[in-house]
């Protein structure tokens, strides 16, 4: 546990004057004496008579009675409401997590199941293909935290989302509210990959490395890291946090600022995204070898990588759940080795799997898909594409001026409603995705609390490029002007140049026309472009939504005040009430009015124009008929997080 936290409990443990005039009626010293002590009055001239004394002594012990009844009643009375507000913590809690239920634009009624275990080649060889090498195997390292293939086959999570209830489950720790901002967590003796046992003071260290404010290098300060170590994910980290610590070996407790309602879906679930390291092994070979040799509690050992051409994993035997474990897509893996290539052109995977080569391809757009959804050798799944799904465009707000000194046009509101009303997001949707996908808000559409079609009407930009040329004049912009958009290739979709082109193409058609920055996903994550925000130019910076189910993860780390390219204070400050109200909502625990303030904030968020609003896209799957990637449920997903899970058919 960190110093902070113990100056903080120093601080709360301080007692004030009622607590004193509490504790010395208990010791038998009225409020009279207190005032006396240490006044250093000894003056004993003036002593009372007994019967003074004595009916003294009686009042004190009437007073220190009723005290003690009043005490009683409001200890009673406290210990009931502090039951009532965990109770209906937990009850939020619950109603969140079963968001899932609900219809949003993104999710199928059907999704595919796992196949029987007898039917199950369980000594298979997987090969699964990914359009590029996202850098290191440290997933809490800025660059290193995009591989999730990787961080999904080598570590384990405190909590996972069970695709068939739509809602978190134990995991590595089993966490219950004790009270509105109190967690203590069970923790599972997992073992490690080198045969140690996790403990709870794992997972405290692994939120605080998380946090940047791991010991051993000083939160990345004295790291052994020739490329340097920052943390990239510190939104779902212990960094706010009052309290982490390990009460014993099995036994993980912390208490947060404030209650928080989505607080176990984003900062606890999620194999990928949020990942649980050994203290003593990342002490002892420290951040180097995490980034190239990674250890953990996962279904997968890790074998080797060659960068830019193949990752290499083989079953970890002894991991902590079963084959037959009861949960729809089970963590121990289905297949014994698991080979991840890299091959950056469209065309050389979808040769790869005709020829037998590959086994399945991720991240396909519908139109790649398309010669394959008849075929009887191959299998065809869609669902939101994972951590891609919304394609938005971020405008950089930091800066005032243009490089030439003049001002930063996106501060201007009637430059960002000429953006979004320049987009024609039909013929996106037609043209480039199958006819399948929808207009995007600033994050997934499975989020609790998304709002209705009808709502969402109210604040979507339609496609009209005459009024975005009149919004432009009347911002000073007749003439236009030039900036660059900055957008990945080997990220986003695999309609991604396309789309980048198509969308260059609508803006400059009203007068904002854009210079193609294109970068690689290893470093698009970092200082270099979208982290880098107050120290990048004024542009155009192409963003996406991950798929976590509660507003609080893209909030946090992208869209809200101090993030990539949105600000708090200055010229374009975004709209305070915007944060105030998502501060509000995660405190909220009457569920109906938090999917209230949810959508309100989103809505507005749309009404401000903040981002240029293009499509969420749907992400196609494509298998080998023999081979089976189970969703699970109407909230699974196919992604790197649960790879494990994919199963061959056993020859017959």
């Amino acid at each position: 546990m960190s110093k902070r936290n113990y100056w903080q409990r120093m601080r709360r443990s301080r007692m004030s004057r009622r607590s004193l005039l509490r504790a010395s009626a208990r010791a038998g010293v009225g409020a009279s004496g207190l005032a006396l002590v240490g006044c250093g009055d000894d003056d004993d001239d003036a002593q009372p008579s007994a019967a003074q004394a004595q009916e003294q002594q009686q009042q004190q012990q009437q007073a220190m009675q009723q005290e003690q009844v009043q005490q009683q009643q409001q200890q009673a009375t406290q210990q009931e409401q502090a039951q009532q507000q965990a109770q209906q913590q937990a009850e939020a809690v619950e109603q969140q997590e079963q968001v899932a239920v609900a219809e949003t634009p993104g999710e199928s009624e059907e999704w595919s199941e796992p196949w029987p275990l007898d039917e199950v080649d369980l000594d298979a060889t997987i090969t699964v293909v990914v359009p590029s090498d996202a850098g290191g195997l440290d997933q809490m390292r800025t660059g290193s935290n995009a591989n999730l293939y990787s961080h999904g086959a080598v570590f384990s999570a405190a909590m996972e989302w069970d695709p068939a209830e739509g809602a978190p489950i134990a995991n590595l720790a089993a966490p219950e509210w004790i009270d509105p901002v109190t967690v203590r967590a069970s923790v599972v003796p997992a073992q490690f990959h080198d045969g140690s046992i996790l403990t709870a003071h794992d997972l405290v260290f692994s939120y605080e490395r998380m946090a940047g404010q791991a010991a051993y290098h000083q939160g990345g300060e004295t790291t052994d890291h020739p490329g340097g170590w920052t943390p990239g994910n510190v939104g779902r980290s212990s960094a706010n946090w009052v309290r982490n610590e390990a009460v014993d070996d099995r036994t993980w407790s912390f208490e947060l600022p404030a209650p928080d309602a989505g607080f176990f879906v984003v900062n606890l679930t999620g194999t990928g995204e949020v990942v649980i390291m050994s203290q003593a092994d990342t002490e002892a070979r420290g951040d180097l070898a995490m980034d190239t040799s990674p250890m953990g509690t996962g279904p997968f050992r890790f074998v080797s990588h060659e960068d830019d051409t193949d990752f290499v994993y083989e079953r970890f035997e002894d991991h902590f759940l079963p084959a037959d474990h009861p949960v729809v897509v089970p963590r121990y893996a289905h297949h014994k080795h698991q080979r991840v290539v890299v091959r950056p052109e469209i065309q050389s995977r979808l040769a790869g799997i005709e020829a037998g080569e590959i086994d399945v391809v991720p991240g396909l757009g519908p139109n790649n898909v398309e010669p394959y959804l008849d075929d009887p050798d191959f299998t065809v799944q869609f669902q939101p594409a994972v951590g891609q799904t919304v394609q938005v465009i971020y405008p950089n707000l930091y800066p005032e001026t243009m490089p030439d000194g003049s001002p930063n046009p996106f501060l201007d509101f009637r430059v960002r409603q000429a953006a979004n009303h320049a987009i024609n997001r039909q013929a996106l949707i037609d043209n480039l995705l199958l006819g399948q996908g929808h207009y995007s808000l600033f994050t997934f559409s499975g989020v609790y609390g998304y709002p209705t079609a009808e709502q969402r009407a109210e604040v979507e930009y339609n496609y009209d490029p005459e009024l975005a040329k009149q919004l432009m004049a009347e911002a000073g912009y007749a003439d236009g002007f030039e900036v660059p958009l900055y957008y990945t290739t080997d990220w986003g979709g695999a309609f991604m140049s396309d789309m980048a082109l198509a969308v260059a193409q609508d803006l400059a058609a009203v007068g904002i026309r854009t210079q193609p920055e294109v970068a690689l996903v290893s470093d698009y994550f970092s200082d270099a472009y979208v982290v880098g925000g107050p120290n990048r130019p004024v542009g155009l910076y192409w963003m996406w939504a991950n798929v976590v189910r509660d507003i609080g993860s893209m909030w946090d780390c992208c869209v809200g005040p101090e993030s990539f390219f949105t600000k708090l204070s200055g010229e374009g400050v975004i709209d305070p009430a915007l944060h105030e109200l998502y501060l509000a909502q995660r405190t909220e625990l009457d569920s109906t009015r938090r999917q209230e303030m949810i959508a309100e904030l989103m809505l507005e968020h749309a009404r401000q124009a903040w981002f240029i609003f293009l499509v969420e896209a749907p992400d196609a799957v494509l298998t080998r008929a023999d081979v089976n990637w189970p969703k699970g449920g109407r909230t699974g997903f196919m992604w790197g997080g649960n790879a494990y899970g994919i199963q061959r058919r056993k020859a017959t």
